[in-house]
């Protein structure tokens, strides 16, 4: 309903009420006739609302279906980089990559994805990178992957349904049994490997970052950077440097300090 307040802009209360109108229900996408009648507004005031906000990115078009667009978690990040997770990450991140000067990215579980909410480039003139607010799927990345090796098996399942996994290469594992061994490696390696598996030329390493408990995963980072630099030694190099790296992000939001996690590890 319009408010009866001089100041208030009916237009712009319409586009927020579209933009939530995507909270208030399980799916992700909705058709223009899910809102209108969500909303019982007019479908082509609904339609011209979205129209606009997928011009800006804030909404994405797929299919005759609409969903919540990249430009939402690029505005959402400039109050995470204020939180706890981005802020005491992001120095130790940079760090890791001046160290390898290979790109390092961290991200969070959004729904059965996973996001982008920093990217750190590499200042090679041949490097991978994403943008922040993209998102990546879980079963081929190393950011994913890492992720996922810390969850009940039945909730991997949950995330990733039962169907066979769509490949983006020749190398992605494709079936749950095939995934369920590969992260019950990546617990005992407690990195995880993206080799070719989410883009060809592209080898990524992966760690999750655990919630001060150890018991649940809040994050993940990756180095990620092109096949012709990341072999095998390096990836061990790499997987050491990101083990190090998170202890002390977990220890600075709380968790149990490096030397601690290190001998509850050899136990």
């Amino acid at each position: 309903m319009p408010k009866e307040d001089v100041y208030y802009i009916e237009l712009v209360g319409k586009t927020m009420d579209v933009l939530e109108a995507f909270a208030q229900v399980p799916q992700r996408q909705l058709s223009l006739q899910d809102i209108s009648d969500q909303l019982r507004m007019n479908k082509n005031a609904v339609f011209r609302i979205l129209y606009s906000l997928a011009e800006h990115g804030y909404v994405v078009k797929d299919n005759r279906k609409y969903e919540l667009g990249p430009k939402l978690m690029e505005l959402s990040n400039a109050r995470m980089r204020h939180t706890d997770l981005l802020s005491t990450a992001t120095p130790l991140l940079q760090a890791l990559r001046d160290q390898f000067d290979e790109t390092v990215n961290l991200g969070i579980l959004d729904k059965d994805q996973i996001r982008y909410i920093g990217v750190w480039e590499s200042h090679d003139r041949l490097r991978l990178a994403e943008r922040v607010g993209a998102v990546d799927m879980l079963h081929c990345s190393a950011l994913g992957k890492a992720y996922l090796a810390y969850l009940p098996f039945a909730e991997v399942r949950s995330l990733l349904g039962t169907k066979r996994l769509p490949a983006q290469t020749k190398n992605t594992i494709t079936s749950l049994v095939a995934l369920k061994a590969e992260l019950e490696t990546v617990q005992k390696k407690e990195y995880a490997v993206d080799n070719e598996e989410g883009m060809l030329g592209a080898c990524c390493v992966g760690c999750a970052i655990l919630n001060p408990d150890q018991t649940r995963p809040i994050a993940s980072v990756s180095v990620s950077g092109p096949i012709v630099r990341m072999n095998n030694s390096k990836i061990d190099e790499v997987g050491r440097a990101l083990k190090a790296t998170v202890l002390e992000i977990q220890k600075k939001l709380g968790g149990p300090s490096p030397e601690l996690s290190e001998r509850k590890r050899m136990r």
